[in-house]
């Protein structure tokens, strides 16, 4: 029983964990398109692979 409790916290964290990822990730994008910056683009590109590798 312990071990199914612990699999089921550990995945719980890991949907936080790409949710807050993926939040960030759609901030930086639109931050970056209104402001132009290239260097809020590719920090969102690279959150994107974050994201992915959470999924």
């Amino acid at each position: 029983m312990n071990a199914e409790h612990s699999n089921n916290d550990d995945k719980r964290r890991v949907q936080i964990a790409l949710v807050l990822t993926a939040t960030f990730m759609v901030v930086e994008v639109i931050g970056g398109i209104l402001s132009g910056s290239l260097a809020l683009l590719a920090d969102a590109g690279h959150m994107l692979t974050d994201t992915m590798a959470l999924t």
